[in-house]
């Protein structure tokens, strides 16, 4: 009954030398590592905090930024805006666009249109705008003659112009006939009025007028008004004298 009890401690005791020789180093190995990894990190941020930083920063203000202000206000603003690009980029690119780019843009131009735009247009206004024109003006053509002169001919001979020479001649006999009726209702009674009444009638006016205004008015005139006249005048000139 010992001997199992004996082996099981020796067994323990074994596991725990070998955990002891084994694992203890390596735990404490880790944790000098972790240790370790503190302190360096700690002391980096240490010297970067209170090293490292005032040091950039007077590398900075000091040397950097003046550096920069001087190459963007200088170099940039003065050398390469003004002295590079006003001396020497713009009047080669003038010089480059006077005698190289129009040139060659003409020439491009002037290639494109003789050789590429000109041809193009000749060929399609030849081959094919003038079919389409033609095939159009073709279609619209006997489109109008059949569907729009044809019929109306067809209507103007076999309808209307029947049917006009029916009312013309309607309106012709209609005009007689109405002529007629006008003239025996209307112009014949009225011409036999004006014969048999009011010629008479006028006639007999412009005698009774002659008879009873124009020879009394005469008499008047030269009996009595004239005479009266002439006194006046007379007795005007003797008054007031000429």
């Amino acid at each position: 009954m010992s001997t199992p009890d004996t082996q099981v401690s020796i067994a323990q005791w074994i596991a725990r030398g070998l955990a002891i020789v084994v694992l203890v180093p390596i735990r404490l190995l880790w944790e000098g590592i972790l240790l370790l990894g503190r302190v360096t990190g700690a002391a980096l941020v240490f010297v970067a905090r209170h090293l490292l930083v005032p040091v950039a920063e007077l590398i900075w203000h000091w040397m950097l930024r003046p550096a920069w202000i001087f190459a963007k206000d200088f170099l940039w603003g003065w050398v390469i805006q003004h002295l590079l690009w006003g001396s020497v980029l713009t009047p080669l690119a003038s010089l480059l666009l006077e005698y190289l780019l129009r040139p060659l843009r003409r020439a491009v131009e002037i290639f494109l249109w003789r050789k590429v735009i000109r041809p193009a247009g000749a060929w399609l206004l030849r081959w094919v705008v003038s079919p389409i024109v033609y095939a159009v003006a073709w279609v619209c053509r006997y489109t109008v003659e059949w569907l729009i002169v044809w019929p109306l001919s067809r209507l103007w001979r076999w309808v209307l112009r029947p049917l006009w020479n029916v009312v013309r001649a309607t309106a012709r006999y209609g005009w007689r006939v109405a002529a007629r009726i006008v003239g025996a209702l209307v112009v014949m009674p009225c011409r036999a009025v004006y014969r048999f009444v009011l010629r008479p009638v006028f006639a007999a006016f412009a005698v009774v007028w002659h008879a009873l205004v124009v020879r009394p008015a005469r008499w008047v005139h030269g009996t009595i008004v004239r005479p009266m006249n002439r006194w006046a005048a007379e007795v005007v000139a003797t008054v007031f004298g000429r």
